[in-house]
């Protein structure tokens, strides 16, 4: 009867740490395949700036002229 109770609750702690394991392992693989996803989408970004920056180089300047402008006021406007 306790030995019973007892094997009841290996098992179930068994099943537990099975369960608790593959949850990990499927958690670290979307993990993985979301960082590779999101190098890859940033290899293409990174690429198709610096072709844009090759193309248009004058625009990519008043381009980041502009977005530091606007970064500088908004930080301005921070209350210390």
């Amino acid at each position: 009867m306790m030995s019973d109770r007892i094997d009841d609750a290996t098992e179930a702690i068994k099943k537990a740490t099975t369960a608790g394991g593959k949850a990990l392992e499927d958690g670290y693989e979307s993990a993985r395949e979301y960082g590779e996803r999101t190098l890859d989408y940033a290899d293409q970004v990174s690429g198709g700036l610096a072709d844009f920056v090759r193309r248009e180089p004058l625009v990519a300047v008043g381009a980041a002229l502009l977005i530091g402008y606007l970064a500088a006021q908004f930080v301005r406007r921070i209350p210390a």
